[in-house]
């Protein structure tokens, strides 16, 4: 995950949004891709297919931006443009899009690729820093600690 150097500000970008999308429904084409995106990447991760969970965070991506430009900042293309030249398998914007705030970029399997696109990244902008994430193969974990019988 790379971090843009400062917090996320998307409320004039939304505003702009919610103008544009009034009165075309919840069914207006815009919408129905984003909602798309969820299932189509819920169906990827139950199939451990991470090339197309890649493309779906792209198409996610991609249908932010045709819900208006702005949510799909500057840095984040920026940063997409990389990714692209180090064939990540996909990005997505994180949140609701617009300035600052940060983008997931999901990886191939050669680390020494990925640790030259994160250099690279955080070489174009002192502000982008990556934070490191992973997948985890065991998925989520929880632990329940029960009370003391003794006490």
């Amino acid at each position: 995950m790379i971090y843009f150097g400062r917090s996320h500000s998307s409320s004039s970008v939304h505003e702009k949004v919610i103008r544009e999308l009034e009165g075309l429904g919840p069914d207006c084409r815009q919408l129905r891709d984003l909602r798309a995106t969820a299932e189509q990447s819920r169906d990827a991760v139950y199939d451990g297919d991470f090339a197309a969970l890649g493309k779906v965070m792209i198409e996610n991506t991609q249908a932010q931006e045709r819900l208006h430009p702005d949510l799909v900042s500057r840095d984040a293309r920026e940063v997409i443009e990389i990714a692209k030249h180090h064939n990540a398998l996909g990005w997505k914007v994180n949140g609701a899009g617009g300035e600052g705030g940060s983008l997931t970029i999901l990886t191939g399997t050669l680390s020494h690729v990925k640790r030259a696109m994160i250099r690279e990244i955080e070489a174009a902008n002192p502000l982008f820093k990556n934070i490191p994430v992973y997948l985890s193969r065991t998925g989520l974990r929880t632990w329940e600690r029960l009370p003391d019988e003794a006490g």
